[in-house]
């Protein structure tokens, strides 16, 4: 049996009490992460991150979930273009971790598709994320090449000071509030089901795919913060010319003075 999955990010934190109040027609399978199946049988995977995972996937249902999710969101952007797939194939006599399949020798627990979904949710976040990353250091290179080139640099203190804060909200994401990588609880008592966590957990990159969106977030705090040094210097010299020559001027005038006189 070939099981189908397919994740979704939301760029904001979920509320899950908020979104229970929504999904009453729902049967609650788990409490953490929340996972909800439809009378249908299909399942949803809602993370307090913003990560949505959904098997065996229908169009419909997660159409139907994911507007109902929007509802209880301050911005209910769905960034669909970062969507994670994978697909769990059941009695294949063995257990091995392929290219987007997930192979299981015998039918699947709840336990070991709860760990998959979690895993795929936390690479789609993963995913979002490096994509914000790129987008903000794409955007702030034109301003190091202006001042390469040129000398000179066009941008304002709230731009430097929003990309200041991108990276610093980004960083607290990762560390604090989306819990990217903790770890199931039940890895604790199975040795299965924590070899197959850690085979996902090799296979989705997490740690390298972490490591090298905080080296893009350092680069980020620390370059902006360079640059907010330098326009306030720069703007503490302009005062300072300012003064000096508001200084020479009444001087300048005192002497015009003195001589006419």
């Amino acid at each position: 049996m070939r099981i189908p999955l397919k994740a979704w990010y939301f760029r904001s934190t979920v509320d899950e009490k908020k979104v229970r109040e929504k999904f009453s027609d729902f049967i609650f399978e788990c409490d953490d992460p929340l996972i909800l199946r439809s009378s249908g049988g299909s399942r949803v995977l809602i993370t307090s991150f913003g990560a949505v995972v959904f098997w065996p996937f229908e169009e419909n249902t997660a159409r139907l979930v994911a507007t109902r999710i929007q509802e209880t969101l301050a911005d209910p952007f769905l960034a669909e273009e970062v969507e994670d797939r994978l697909a769990v194939e059941t009695q294949k006599g063995e257990e091995r971790i392929l290219f987007n399949e997930v192979w299981l020798s015998s039918e699947p627990t709840s336990a070991q598709l709860h760990i998959i979904a979690l895993l795929l949710a936390q690479s789609v976040a993963l995913d979002y994320l490096e994509t914000e990353a790129v987008a903000a250091m794409e955007s702030f290179s034109v301003y190091l090449k202006d001042l390469k080139e040129n000398g000179h640099i066009g941008i304002s203190t709230r731009t430097i000071l929003q990309h200041i804060g991108f990276a610093m909200q980004t960083r607290y994401a990762v560390m604090s509030n989306l819990a990217l990588f903790d770890k199931p609880p039940e890895t604790w008592e199975s040795e299965s089901l924590e070899k197959l966590y850690r085979g996902l957990h090799d296979f989705f990159d997490l740690p390298e795919r972490e490591l090298s969106l905080t080296t893009k977030l350092n680069f980020l705090a620390e370059n902006t913060s360079l640059l907010l040094d330098f326009i306030s210097s720069r703007k503490s010299l302009r005062l300072d010319w300012a003064i000096v020559i508001l200084i020479a001027l009444e001087i300048f005038g005192f002497v015009i003075y003195e001589m006419i006189h």
